[in-house]
């Protein structure tokens, strides 16, 4: 029988306490750790916000404007076109925007953003026509796309691999963040009150960001080691300089991979690892932007206007989705690094298929047959909640975590900016033929086309979408390759 003394049995206790405390320590850097880039994340992200309040600044105003008491006068086509423009200017956007990202470094590039929407609100005001009005959208575009092609790029970059999903998923709720602004308070304030305070958000923005610290990646771009370790040493608080050297290295490692030869658009299809990259993130962004939100959210005041036998009065439907909209996005912060980046693209584009073609039965029926739907008026206002809950829960925020996670330093930025213009041309194709198509075809034709694009999406997403929680960008870019060799 074996008998422990009581000297044998002290030094169990004491190492098990010493293991204990050790243990305690690193979850309490880890916490400090995620804290850090938590908030460089944030204060980053209210960029987007600010770009999704003017994104959707027009669409509590819409009715207003379509008016006889209008303050800037147009017709139906008219206002298509303006609300169409800000696309305009995000399709120009991100090749500058990725140079300002590679040369001034990504947190300069995107506080650069604020001075053009200051030009913007000056021709809101100021001048008040039609064509001011087209151009001041142009103008708010061209800043959008500054952080729309800039932040996944920061975000990525600044996270640890066991947090990217989540601050990665930060893009997607400051994006709900900024279209509810407008939708709740736009009903309630006038012309020029909507705009200064939209304009406000811009403000908040660069008060909050110029204090963070630049993505670490940029500098191990530029050769300067030391200020990658400060960098990670501010985004990690770690105390362990072991810890913080390896982060170094392995940043260095990958830059330095990444490095070897100048990127430029070719590199970004030079090796069959790089297309099917951008193939992959290319389907994301056509399958989540065709499904048609950007447009939904936009004209859902005006669409729901048009029916007389609503639940709820139009701007309170509208207020309903923009809350949806943020919920769904808070759910893929919790989700996106526990289920994983495919779960959530099959989830959200099978439920969104679901979701639209409820949608466009009622319209079919309140619109085109003798049935009586009053009883069921709540049906399309919920069905389209739903899909807006769904779509920003899934495939919005992984298209974002895949743009900067699927593609090495030296590309990553071109990337981006291929991605951007991508998003930013379908989303251009779905706010300009919305109106038009829902005129001569009917607004459920429109929501079964969004429906039937999310359908095909989803055979799509089970047959070629990799899983990239959990991993580094060298072990993304690695299974790549084997995929490739396959």
């Amino acid at each position: 029988m074996l008998v422990h003394t009581d000297k044998e049995v002290h030094q169990v206790e004491w190492q098990q306490y010493i293991t204990g405390v050790a243990v305690n320590l690193q979850q309490r850097e880890a916490s400090r750790s995620r804290r850090k880039q938590y908030m460089a994340g944030i204060a980053a992200s209210t960029s987007i916000i600010a770009s999704g309040a003017w994104f959707c600044w027009p669409a509590p105003l819409l009715p207003r404007l379509l008016d006889q008491d209008s303050p800037v006068p147009m017709t139906p086509e008219e206002a298509s076109w303006m609300v169409c423009f800000i696309e305009v200017g995000t399709l120009i956007s991100p090749f500058p925007a990725t140079l300002m990202a590679d040369y001034l470094g990504r947190k300069h590039s995107m506080l650069l953003c604020t001075p053009l929407f200051v030009v913007s609100v000056a021709l809101i005001i100021y001048i008040r026509t039609l064509w001011s009005l087209c151009l001041a959208r142009f103008i708010q575009g061209l800043a959008m796309g500054i952080p729309y092609t800039v932040l996944p790029l920061y975000l990525g970059e600044i996270a640890s691999s066991d947090s990217r999903g989540t601050v990665s998923s930060f893009f997607i709720i400051a994006w709900s963040l900024g279209c509810l602004f407008p939708y709740s308070i736009g009903p309630y304030l006038s012309y020029n009150s909507l705009t200064y305070a939209t304009f406000l958000l811009n403000i908040i923005f660069v008060v909050c960001f110029i204090w963070q610290p630049e993505s670490p990646y940029f500098y191990a771009l530029k050769n300067k080691s030391n200020k990658v370790a400060d960098m990670l040493v501010r985004l990690r608080d770690s105390t362990s300089n072991d810890l913080t050297q390896k982060e170094v290295e392995e940043i260095q490692l990958e830059v330095r991979k990444s490095s070897e030869e100048k990127a430029s658009c070719k590199d970004v299809i030079a090796t069959p690892t790089d297309r099917k990259a951008l193939f992959l993130i290319f389907i994301v962004g056509v399958v989540s932007f065709l499904s048609g939100q950007n447009a939904i959210l936009t004209y859902s005041t005006d669409t729901f206007s048009k029916f007389s036998n609503n639940f709820i009065p139009p701007e309170f439907i509208t207020i309903a989705i923009g809350i949806v909209t943020l919920i769904g996005s808070l759910f893929s912060v919790v989700t996106s690094d526990i289920l994983g980046r495919r779960f959530l693209l099959l989830m959200s584009s099978i439920t969104c298929a679901i979701s639209l073609f409820i949608a466009s039965g009622y319209f079919y029926l309140d619109s085109n047959t003798s049935v009586d739907v009053s009883s069921c008026s709540w049906v399309a206002p919920v069905a389209i909640m739903a899909f807006n809950l769904f779509i920003t829960a899934g495939m919005h925020p992984v298209c974002v975590m895949y743009t900067s996670e699927l593609f090495p330093t030296k590309t990553r930025g071109i990337a981006s900016c291929i991605s951007s213009m991508n998003l930013t041309f379908f989303s251009i194709l779905v706010l300009k033929f919305y109106e038009s198509i829902s005129v001569v075809m009917g607004i459920y034709f429109t929501y079964l086309c969004y429906a039937l694009v999310c359908f095909i999406g989803t055979f799509l997403f089970y047959f070629m979408m990799p899983e990239t929680k959990g991993k580094t960008f060298f072990e993304i870019r690695e299974a790549l390759v084997k995929s490739q060799n396959k």
